[in-house]
Order: structure tokens, then C-alpha cells, then sequence
């Protein structure tokens, strides 16, 4: 061993004789370069078998002592329990380099909660930790690998073992948990396998995520690819999701998240593409995503909620292509009313309005009986407002006999406090998209379609006010229920759509609707262009 390695080894002790810190021609003389070491040199063993928490955290402190510097792991596996991350720290994950989480959760001492008696989610347990830290990053080319699916992690075998199913749920490292931080950087890593979540930031600031590859797609033991809760100045770009719950998960537990980007990713899913809630107490606010490519998402390829009283307020999401995805679209305006943190009471019903959805090509797909169509639902009294679908195209691949088709819009159920889900309604009226409680939306270019057979109508609307459709094409059966069908609309603007196929009713009317135009329509197609079951003096066609 070089005079500099064995300075490197004798540092810790070296500098707690200095009271915590070395002087810094002691650091000098270690030979680094530009604040870089070896976590080798701090006696750390990469053979996969030796234990190196305490190798590792002494070289972050020693870094962290002397003003910052990047950690490098060269090739090697590098098992370990918690790494705690301090600030103006690196940690450069080399090709060939793997940190490998221990099984043993003893490994992983408990982390206190953010806020005192709360039910945040958050890393209690995790691989990499950072709380209170700014200027921090993991980086490289290496992986993350967890063990997640050891007998330790897996729910099955921890409830086998007589635990609860809170602490077989809880009691799982996260791979990545940052709390408090901020300036953070997570770039080109490959998680793989992780025990639960695998990437968690808590009220950060400036977060920077490119770059990195997720494959952690188990259902009792894996979990989200990433959570971004209550964060700020956020970048995500250019990264793969392959997990066994949420891909990309926005959540507002007490803090709005705002101010983020999301672009490039490909994701795949058991649970949602792109979700946002459902902790939803803040709100999430001037927020972007695009391009974005989902295959086998087994929920909804995006999920907008707002559940918990909080308030969703500009978000646009564009160039979304999705295949095999349980729905395209869920927007979900609920009342849970979880209260995240201390508070007085339950919160009250929450807000949700000014979303854009464009540029969507989907292909749906369920292994079981759930719904596959898409809806935006709110409450009543408690509508969502002002939302934007336009340039979308929705296949359905699974059939609807004529028997199931008839689904009666009128006994779809409120839910109004069970956990927001795409399939949480039942079967639904509509296979291109259901709409009940909304004040404004506009559908612009959108085009429903299947490919085994179905007999209910494209596009129901119940109790939605200022409705705009400007160009709806949808395939239809002879024996379909209308393609489009608005009950207790007020307010309505239908142009620009065609009949297609010989169809038995483009639209039906009915309930207590009013105002509604239809003009500028190709509807020759259809036997009956438009029904009233409604007043017809509020009813006016132009041809």
C-alpha cells in the first residue's frame, strides 16, 4: 500500500484526534486530486461478501470535513447497509462498480420521520440517505442492485413471519432517500432490483435525474421507479422504467411540487405511467411532461389526482405514446381527505383544473375485466375545471359483448373517499372516455376506436357544463348505443365530427341538458344524426 493509501486508511482516526477535522496539508498529502479518493482506500473490499458501512460513511465524512470532493467506487461489488450522503458529496459509481444493499435490515438503522406524529412516506429505511444536505449527487455508470426479492424485503414471506402488513410494507429500504436537500444530482445509475421504492426526494429543491435506468418490476417485493414529494426546480430526463408499481410518481404530501420537467422516458409498469397523487394535501403546480413512451402499464398510462384537499393548477403532458396500457387517461378529483401531517381535522375537498393533455397515441389492454375506458370525473358540487384533451387517438383492444355493454351511466357510483384507481368505478358507459362533473373541457381532433368488438357509446358526459367537442370520430356497431351521449349538459358546442359508419345515433341528449349547438357536423352516416330526450327547445342543429 502506497504512504498516500495508508494516510487515506488512518484519516478518520487522524482527524477525531484533530476534534473531527485533518488539517489541510494533511488532506494534501493524501495525495488527492481535486477532492477525489477511492472508497478502497478507506479499506473498503469489493468482493461482495465484506460488510463496508462503516468504510464507506468514514470516507463521505472525511470528504464531506474537507470541503467536498466525489467518492469514487471502482470495479467491485460493495456490500453495504445505509450510506448517509453529506453535503458537497459525490459518490461516482464506475462501470464494473455495484453497490449491493445488505439483507439484513439491521443494516439500515431507522430513520426519524421529516415531521414529528406524521404518516409520510418516506425512506425510514434506505440504501443511500440524505436529509438537511445540499450539493449532492450519485453518478457513474455503475448500479444499485437491492436484494429486494430476499425472503427479508418480500411482503408474502414478512407476513408469513407474523408481521403486520404496515411493517412488512414499511420495513424496506429505499434505494435512494433524500429529504430536505437540496442541489441534487442523480445521473446515468442503473437500479436494479430494489426493496421498495426505489428513488424517494421529500421536499428538495433544484433535483437533477438523468440519465438513469430502473429494472425493478416485482409486485410483492419492488415498488416505484421514482417519487417526486413536495419538490421544487426539478429536472427528469432521459431515463427507463421497469418496476413493479408506479413509474414516475408526483405526490404533494405537504408541500406543493412545482416548477418540474419531465421528458424522454420509456416506462413500463405494473401499476401507473405517470401518476400525480394520490398524497395530495398541497398541490401540484406549473408542471410539464412530454415525451414520454409507456409498454405494459398495467393501471392507467397517466393518473391526475386529487384526493387529500390540494390543489392541481397548470400541468400540461404531450407527445405520449402508449402501448398495452390498462387506461390512457384518469383524472380524479376525490375527497380521502388523508391528512399526510398534523392538522386540525380532515382537509376539505381540493382542487383541480387548468390541465393539458395533447399529442396521445394509446393501445389499452387489461388481463382481467377492468374498464379499459378513460375518464375525468370530479365530485358533486366539486367539479374539475378547464381541462384540454386535443390530437389524441385511444384503441381498445379488449371486447364488450352486447350484454356488458349495457352499462347504465346512471348507476355508476360516486366513490367519493375510496382510493382513486382508474378501474375504482366499474364497468363504465363509454369505452373512449367517461366525463361526469366538469366545468370546461374542450376535445379537440380525438379519435376512440377498438378492435375486438364493442357496443357502448365513444364519449358519455353527465353533469359537465361548457363542454366544447371539436372533431370526435369513433368506430361504432350497428346495434351501438350512441356515440356520443350527454345527460344534464348545460352548455355545449359540437362541431367538426363525422359519422364515419353506417350508425345508429351520433348523439343523444337527454336529462335536464341545455344550450347545446350542434353545426358543422358530417353526420349523413348516421340513421338518426341526433336524439332528444331532452327539451328540444334547447337543442339547436345546423346542418
Amino acid at each position: 500500500m502506497s504512504p498516500a493509501a495508508v494516510l487515506r486508511v488512518l484519516f478518520p482516526a487522524i482527524a477525531l484526534f484533530f476534534g473531527g477535522f485533518a488539517p489541510a496539508d494533511l488532506w494534501a498529502a493524501m495525495g488527492s486530486t481535486a477532492g477525489r479518493i477511492d472508497v478502497r482506500d478507506f479499506g473498503a473490499i469489493g468482493d461482495g461478501k465484506t460488510l463496508n458501512t462503516g468504510p464507506i460513511n468514514q470516507a463521505v465524512a472525511a470528504l464531506s470535513q474537507a470541503g467536498g470532493g466525489t467518492l469514487v467506487f471502482g470495479p467491485g461489488t460493495y456490500l453495504t447497509g445505509t450510506i448517509y450522503l453529506r453535503s458537497m458529496v459525490t459518490l461516482q459509481i464506475d462501470a464494473g462498480a455495484t453497490i449491493l444493499g445488505s439483507t439484513n435490515i439491521a443494516d439500515y438503522p431507522e430513520n426519524p420521520p421529516p415531521r414529528p406524529n406524521s404518516r409520510l412516506e418516506y425512506g425510514r429505511y434506505a440504501l443511500v440517505s440524505a436529509a438537511g444536505q445540499h450539493d449532492v449527487g450519485i453518478i457513474g455508470q455503475g448500479r444499485i442492485y437491492g436484494q429486494g426479492d430476499h425472503t427479508n424485503f418480500t411482503k408474502k414471506d414478512l407476513l408469513a413471519r407474523g408481521w403486520t402488513f404496515e411493517e412488512a410494507y414499511l420495513k424496506r429500504p429505499f434505494g435512494l432517500s433524500f429529504v430536505g436537500c437540496q442541489r441534487v444530482t442523480v445521473q446515468g445509475i442503473k437500479f436494479e432490483n430494489l426493496a421498495f421504492w426505489c428513488q424517494g426526494y421529500l421536499d428538495c429543491d433544484d433535483v437533477t435525474v438523468r440519465g438513469v435506468s430502473v429494472d425493478s418490476k416485482k409486485h410483492d417485493y419492488n415498488n416505484d421507479g421514482i417519487d417526486l414529494d413536495g419538490c421544487r426546480n426539478v429536472r427528469v430526463s432521459d431515463c427507463y422504467f421497469n418496476v413493479g408499481d408506479d413509474a414516475i410518481c408526483l405526490k404533494a404530501s405537504y408541500r406543493d411540487c412545482e416548477n418540474i420537467t419531465i421528458t424522454n422516458c420509456t416506462a413500463s409498469s405494473l401499476a401507473n405511467g405517470v401518476k400525480f397523487g394520490t398524497a395530495s394535501n398541497a398541490g401540484f403546480k406549473n408542471i410539464a411532461v412530454s415525451n414520454i413512451v409507456l409498454d405494459g402499464v398495467s393501471a392507467a398510462g397517466i393518473a391526475l389526482e386529487i384526493v387529500d384537499g390540494g390543489t392541481m393548477d397548470g400541468v400540461s403532458l404531450s407527445n405520449f405514446a402508449m402501448r398495452n396500457v390498462g387506461t390512457a387517461i384518469f383524472i380524479r378529483l376525490g375527497n380521502n381527505a388523508r391528512q399526510w401531517t398534523t392538522g386540525p381535522g380532515k382537509p376539505a375537498i381540493g382542487n383541480l383544473r387548468n390541465v393539458s393533455i395533447s399529442q396521445v397515441v394509446a393501445e389499452t389492454w387489461s388481463e382481467d375485466d377492468r374498464p379499459l375506458a378513460g375518464s375525468i370525473t370530479g365530485l358533486p358540487g366539486y367539479p374539475v375545471e378547464n381541462v384540454s384533451i386535443s390530437d389524441v387517438r385511444v384503441t381498445a383492444r379488449r371486447a364488450f359483448s352486447p350484454e356488458r355493454s349495457r352499462v347504465d351511466f346512471r348507476m355508476v357510483p360516486e366513490a367519493a373517499a375510496d382510493y382513486a384507481e382508474y378501474s375504482m368505478f366499474g364497468p363504465l358507459p363509454a369505452y373512449g372516455l367517461y366525463v361526469r362533473h366538469v366545468r370546461g373541457l374542450t376535445l379537440r381532433n380525438v379519435q376512440f376506436s377498438f378492435l375486438a368488438e364493442d357496443y357502448r357509446s365513444a364519449l358519455v358526459c353527465d353533469d359537465v357544463e361548457r363542454l366544447r367537442v371539436d372533431s370526435i370520430q369513433a368506430r361504432t356497431l350497428p346495434l351501438s348505443a350512441p356515440i356520443v351521449r350527454l345527460n344534464n349538459v348545460r352548455g355545449a358546442f359540437i362541431t367538426g365530427s363525422t359519422a364515419w359508419e353506417s350508425v345508429p345515433i351520433f348523439l343523444q341528449v337527454e336529462g335536464t341538458s341545455s344550450g347545446v349547438q350542434v353545426t358543422g357536423n358530417e353526420l349523413r352516416a348516421a340513421t338518426r344524426p341526433v336524439v332528444f330526450l331532452a327539451p328540444a327547445e334547447t337543442i339547436t342543429i345546423v346542418p
